[in-house]
């Protein structure tokens, strides 16, 4: 969060005084940095993270309770970008997608649990707003943001032994959130930046369709409320005036509370529907600022 800012920490630290935060005060920077208006970054790594989600206390026994554990292992790419709309506030937008790869998946919503291959693709699509917080006369910042997270998840399945089917799960989820951010831009020469951000509305949407031996299954389902929480962490060094390499580590966490109709043959049930994923994200980071 609010990586052109805590680049500006970095490259600046406390090197004049005066009374402002662009080109001047205790962040000053170099002449002219107050024409520059943003910074784009460019990330990459390797995502490491499982998608449970449960099916329980239906209303039909003919349709038992089941449960589904998806891995999304794969390479993962990044963009930000950032721009400055004031002295004090920053407007920041962000994608990240994955490279699906074949990985082993449970799916239980029978009397026998079923092994499928699966390929999970992972996007995940932000803007926020940042109010920046200056700490007078010290090299670091502080600051506030909130912003809305757009969250997909499609899966697209094969069974891992006979029968022949198919299996595709397609999670939409929507995020309004909060959080806050530090970063030090002078420690030990380079520049390091946490965020934290977290939200307690996960209106989320599931759609899925199921083809085995001749018999469909379908669950749709919906959720209002549960868990978001991010934490990002980057140590940074600088190149150049302009131009900045790093590395970074980041851990998500989303739980869904909801319900789903499960449908099959003729026969369905309502069930709640519990939904838990932890993702870890671990990549090197370049960024260049003008």
């Amino acid at each position: 969060m609010a990586a052109a800012i805590l680049w500006l920490m970095g490259l600046c630290g406390a090197t004049s005084a005066a009374d402002g935060l662009f080109g001047h005060g205790p962040y000053a920077c170099p002449s002219g940095f107050s024409e520059r208006k943003g910074e784009l970054e460019a990330r990459a790594g390797y995502l490491w993270g499982t998608n449970q989600i449960r099916f329980r206390d239906g209303d039909n026994s003919n349709l038992p309770a089941g449960q589904k554990e998806v891995s999304l292992e794969s390479p993962i790419f990044g963009i930000v970008g950032e721009t400055f709309r004031s002295r004090d506030f920053a407007l920041r937008a962000q994608g990240w997608i994955n490279l699906p790869q074949s990985r082993r998946s449970d799916w239980l919503l029978e009397p026998t649990a079923r092994l499928w291959e699966t390929e999970a693709r992972y996007l995940a699509a932000d803007v926020s707003l940042i109010y920046h917080l200056g700490l007078g006369g010290m090299p670091y910042s502080a600051g506030l943001a909130a912003g809305y997270r757009y969250n997909d998840f499609d899966y697209e399945s094969l069974p891992g032994r006979a029968p022949a089917g198919n299996y595709e799960d397609h999670i939409h989820v929507h995020i309004p959130y909060v959080g806050v951010f530090y970063g030090n831009g002078n420690f030990a020469g380079t520049v390091v930046r946490l965020d934290v951000l977290i939200s307690p509305l996960t209106m989320s949407r599931i759609d899925s369709e199921q083809h085995l031996q001749g018999v469909t299954t379908q669950v749709t389902g919906q959720s209002l409320t549960g868990l978001w929480f991010e934490s990002f962490f980057a140590w940074y060094w600088p190149m150049s005036q302009n131009a900045r390499f790093g590395a970074f580590v980041n851990y998500n966490f989303l739980e869904l509370s909801g319900g789903a109709t499960v449908r099959r043959t003729g026969a369905s049930t309502r069930f709640s529907m519990d939904s838990t994923t932890h993702l870890v994200t671990a990549g090197l980071t370049a960024a260049y600022s003008f």
